[in-house]
């Protein structure tokens, strides 16, 4: 969620020319993809997305951390965000915000089919590993920052892990972030009062 807002644009863009800003590091995730045909390398700034794709199916996911088995995930998928990207589809699937310039990996899962699955909060240095031990579907997407990047078998692995590089964002002395949140978001607003 950008800390511009449109009414701000004009005399933001000419605080940028004079060099009047900060530069803050936002952390990427960084996906290897194995599958039996190829492996692929993706990387966001937001979120990844694992989902039933065509499957109508609730999708069971296995999620292990570090070769530690955290849950397995009966659900129509799992959401893994930056701090960035807590505040888009992680936060509308019950995800937490976090606080952009934490770095930490968030797991929220995608209508799971128990309540005790909740969302997790995730050290940046976690080494994820989801796998599929009970599909029977071979549609299983991925998405990218939005995007369906990839089609995975029933086979495949994903790993995910803090990326070795970080993304450089404007930002600005009087910026506030929790100002932006109310404001773009109406956070902490009842209703039409």
């Amino acid at each position: 969620m950008a800390d511009v807002i449109v009414e701000d644009m004009f005399e933001r863009l000419n605080q940028i020319v004079s060099g009047n800003f900060l530069i803050q590091e936002r952390m990427l995730l960084k996906a290897e993809i194995h599958k039996s045909e190829e492996d692929k390398i993706f990387y966001c700034l937001n979120d990844f997305v694992i989902d039933r794709g065509k499957y109508h199916r609730i999708l069971t996911m296995r999620l292990n951390s570090d070769d530690r088995h955290i849950a397995d995930y009966d659900s129509d998928g799992l959401i893994i965000s930056t701090p960035t990207g807590s505040t888009a589809y992680s936060l509308s699937a019950g995800g937490p915000i976090v606080w952009p310039r934490l770095n930490a990996i968030v797991v929220t899962p995608i209508s799971p089919h128990t309540l005790t699955l909740r969302p997790l909060v995730l050290s940046d240095d976690s080494n994820l590993e989801i796998s599929f031990p009970k599909a029977k579907t071979t549609n299983i997407a991925l998405a990218v920052d939005g995007q369906v990047e990839n089609y995975l078998q029933n086979n495949s692995k994903i790993k995910i892990s803090k990326a070795p590089y970080s993304v450089k964002m404007l930002d600005f002395e009087d910026s506030n972030y929790f100002s932006t949140l109310r404001k773009k978001m109406g956070w902490g607003k009842r209703g039409d009062i």
